[in-house]
């Protein structure tokens, strides 16, 4: 049984004049066979160059059949090479050719999710050697979700010029080296202009991974193999969470303590993070461009090629059906009239490359375009946006929380002498008032949430003492010795404070701010885990294609409106998680549900395009959101509510 697969490339002088213009007429022709369980490419060329005719082994026949009407398909008419690249998908099969692009790009879809999940488990240690001040916390999210906004669009409008394969493969070589070069910042600029510049690498690979992956795969199993992409987003948000718990310090003391490395946990953690992304990096190497991109820029021979080895490498399947498709022996997947093309001037190649890069924009919002891209990206600002400011909520409702029970746990002493008491343990969340200490030590601790008020030393020595949020006000030091602490006069020490016959020397510089030490990275473990389970249980959630039909979406959304309540009710910290986690599930459904209705709806030239400039949005707003603070519980509710119900009501005009 042989099943042949025609690519026939230029009419006769007559029929192309009118198409080809200054391109010319040069006659080729080419087959794909499928005989007794191998898969040829055959080729010839006509009064172009025929001298390369022997090298590409038979003609097909000259009298091959075409379409029902007798007329050659225009090569033009995406449908029709949508058409092949499909029939050709099939006779090649599923099998270990797909599973190396998946798991490329599963490697590079974990290494961003680690990279951003990593920003709650960094920014403590951070904190302490980078000094940096409260209000600065929020920058490093919103400059990485900068970074996604301008890479997701830039690296989608690479892709389709120069090839899916190259422009994830450049995205992820500029997010490793960037992210690398961020673990060694000295400063917290420094830091965030590294971070940043990894964000623009690693915000191009949903938009061109995503196509990527979708174009080797056969329609009738593409859906479920794109349903590994958020699996691998929780696999990586969990190798985050593991790799905290494995490397960094599990408290605020204790990171205090390990800063006085000189090539800190948090530097390490970091370094640790950019393993997926060169793992993907090299993967890429054994994996084929998209042979649906190749078809659309004309370089079908490349293409036909691709098929081949994708065949090849699927002799032991892993999913679908054989080789050998049932039917008629003459089973032909169509012929196509393909322009012969030459290549332009290297200037005229710049200027055209440059008005498509801009032409693909315009088109995406052209009359055939223009419904599918706002609705999508409408519903997915909205999802996305909720997402954000979920991100900041928690945190911050969770913080508050936190606040309430360290100061109904505060201890407070007042009236008291102490004589001849050394201190060398952990001082922490007491207030002591009117307190007087004699020929007391204070040697080798932490004072965290200290308050000296009114209290008198004499005698005393204070040393090799760090703080956090301490302060002595209105107290009076006789003949006391302050030797190599953090402590400063005008802020730990109070200009309120006496200070009679007593040394202070030996004073290390520290941050204009308060390292706050309260923290435990347990909190962040769980919340973490929690949205790695979401993430991995959405996975599944993705196969049924049913799901991705307009009313199943806006039956997704409309579950963000039910969830609304849930987030006033919320009281306790583990409440918050998992209200944030399920969240979480609803919107990546949504998340990558758009990625496949982008793949079944825009044509291969405008689909990274599209992509891009959707997540691009889709980002900036969320960036948004997160910049303008958290709310109380009932504001936050109401917010979310009107998000959902923007989402949902954009959703049901999605046809």
């Amino acid at each position: 049984m042989e099943e042949q697969a025609c690519l026939v490339r230029a009419r006769s002088d007559s029929e192309t004049s009118s198409k080809l213009g200054s391109f010319g007429s040069l006659a080729k022709s080419y087959s794909m066979t499928y005989n007794e369980g191998k898969l040829n490419v055959q080729g010839t060329e006509g009064s172009g160059d025929p001298g390369n005719a022997g090298n590409m082994g038979n003609a097909p026949q000259e009298n091959a059949e075409s379409n029902e009407s007798g007329e050659l398909l225009d090569y033009n008419d995406s449908s029709v090479l949508e058409q092949f690249h499909e029939d050709a998908l099939r006779q090649a099969g599923c099998g270990l050719s797909q599973l190396k692009v998946y798991v490329a790009v599963c490697l590079a879809v974990a290494g961003a999710s680690l990279e951003l999940a990593s920003i709650a488990f960094v920014l403590p240690s951070a904190e302490i050697e980078l000094c940096i001040l409260p209000h600065e916390k929020n920058w490093l999210v919103l400059i990485t979700i900068m970074g996604w906004s301008l890479g997701g669009v830039g690296w989608g409008a690479l892709a389709e010029r120069g090839g899916r394969r190259r422009a994830l493969h450049s995205a992820l070589a500029v997010n490793a080296v960037f992210a690398t070069i961020a673990a060694f910042m000295p400063t917290y600029g420094t830091f965030m202009m590294a971070r940043f510049c990894s964000a623009i690498g690693s915000g191009g690979i949903i938009s061109t991974g995503f196509t990527y992956a979708a174009e080797v795969a056969a329609r009738p199993y593409r859906t479920a193999l794109l349903a590994t992409l958020p699996a691998s987003m929780g696999a990586g948000i969990l190798l985050s969470a593991g790799l905290a718990q494995a490397i960094l310090p599990g408290t605020g003391p204790e990171a205090l303590v390990e800063n006085k490395e000189h090539f800190s946990a948090w530097h390490r953690y970091l370094l640790l993070c950019t393993l997926p992304i060169i793992a993907s990096l090299i993967s890429l190497i054994w994996t084929p461009e998209s042979p649906r991109y190749l078809l659309d820029v004309g370089r079908e021979v490349d293409a036909m090629m691709v098929y081949q080895s994708i065949h090849s490498g699927n002799q032991t399947r892993l999913c679908g059906r054989a080789a050998t498709l049932s039917g008629d022996a003459d089973y032909r997947l169509g012929e196509l009239s393909l322009p012969g093309k030459r290549r332009p001037p290297a200037l005229h190649h710049v200027r055209h490359s440059v008005k498509m890069f801009w032409q693909a924009f315009f088109q995406l919002f052209s009359s055939a375009y223009r419904h599918t891209t706002l609705s999508l990206a409408g519903m997915l600002l909205f999802a996305v946006a909720i997402q954000c400011y979920l991100s900041l909520y928690v945190p911050y409702a969770v913080t508050i929380i936190d606040n309430e029970q360290y100061d109904a746990a505060k201890k407070t002493i007042t009236n008291t002498t102490f004589d001849n008491v050394s201190y060398n343990e952990t001082l922490e969340n007491v207030d002591y008032i009117d307190v007087t200490f004699r020929n007391c030590t204070f040697r080798d601790i932490l004072m965290s949430h200290v308050q000296f008020v009114n209290c008198t030393f004499v005698d005393a020595a204070l040393t090799n003492i760090k703080t956090s949020y301490t302060a002595f006000r209105a107290s009076v030091f006789v003949n006391c010795n302050i030797i190599d602490t953090d402590m400063e006069q005008g802020r730990e020490l109070h200009a309120d404070c006496v200070l009679n016959g007593t040394t202070v020397r030996g004073m290390r510089g520290a941050c204009a701010r308060h390292a706050d030490l309260r923290w435990a990275v347990r909190g962040r473990l769980a919340e973490r885990t929690l949205a790695a389970h979401a993430a991995l249980l959405a996975a599944p959630c993705l196969v049924p294609r049913s799901l991705h039909r307009p009313p199943a979406t806006v039956a997704i959304c409309a579950l963000l409106i039910l969830l609304s309540p849930s987030i006033y009710f919320a009281q306790s910290e583990m409440a918050l998680y998992i209200v944030e986690a399920v969240y979480g599930l609803v919107i990546i459904v949504i998340f990558f549900g758009v990625g496949v209705k982008i793949i079944d709806t825009y044509p291969a030239h405008l689909r990274c395009t599209a992509h891009g400039l959707i997540l691009s949005i889709a980002y900036m707003v969320g960036a948004a959101v997160r910049g303008m603070g958290a709310c109380t519980p009932l504001l936050s509710t109401m917010l979310c509510a009107y998000f959902a119900i923007m989402a949902t009501a954009i959703a049901s005009r999605l046809r």
